[in-house]
């Protein structure tokens, strides 16, 4: 059993450079060049908060999991902001991350919850991007964001997965009128979600 833990961090390890390849490889095809900026940013980021959490929870199996998590939403966010893309793999393995680490991370948070967590979170974006088509045209909102947003929800009980949603969309709408973004234009919902989803679970943890 000693060694499960190590086995844990060692395929989060591996989850954080497989999201890093895909962040290049976007990068290639939607420009021709990769991005070291983007790449070291986002591997910075993971490893400071499996650092962090190594540190404060001397836990492997959730320190590979933060590893994991941290980069893929990173790259997550970064893909978006740069090209409108939000490939599967980052959301997928933040949804691995979350069904292995969150049960450990929220005392009571069980896999029931977690389901329905992801359920709220990618239903209200789904409405939300439903209603935004209707009242003002494309905004952008595709499968991706639906995704991701269920993949977040995983990590959190179900009013901070609407709230995480909720501050997510508001952020997003908020950056697309400082952008003076027209009727028609795309709101990148990554880097919104992430930053709403983040806020939500501090406030939870801080309540």
């Amino acid at each position: 059993m000693s060694a499960l833990p190590a086995l844990v961090f060692s395929a989060g390890l591996l989850a954080s450079l497989s999201v890093l390849w895909v962040d290049h490889v976007v990068s290639l095809q939607q420009s021709g060049r990769s991005s070291p900026l983007s790449l070291v940013l986002a591997g910075g980021l993971g490893v400071a908060i499996a650092s962090v959490a190594q540190l404060t929870l001397h836990d492997l199996v959730l320190t590979g999991a933060a590893l994991a998590t941290a980069t893929a939403l990173m790259v997550a966010v970064s893909t978006d902001l740069r090209f409108g893309q939000l490939a599967d793999l980052t959301s997928l393995v933040i949804a691995v991350s979350a069904l292995i680490a969150a049960p450990r991370l929220t005392v009571g948070l069980g896999y029931s919850e977690m389901i329905m967590s992801a359920a709220t979170a990618a239903a209200i974006l789904a409405l939300a991007g439903l209603y935004g088509r209707i009242r003002r045209g494309e905004m952008g909102l595709g499968a991706g964001d639906i995704i991701l947003a269920g993949a977040l929800g995983l990590w959190c009980p179900i009013v901070t997965a609407a709230l995480g949603v909720a501050f997510g969309a508001g952020l997003t709408l908020i950056a697309g009128l400082f952008l003076k973004a027209g009727s028609g234009a795309r709101l990148p919902f990554g880097p919104g979600l992430a930053a709403g989803f983040i806020l939500a679970y501090v406030l939870e943890r801080l309540t």
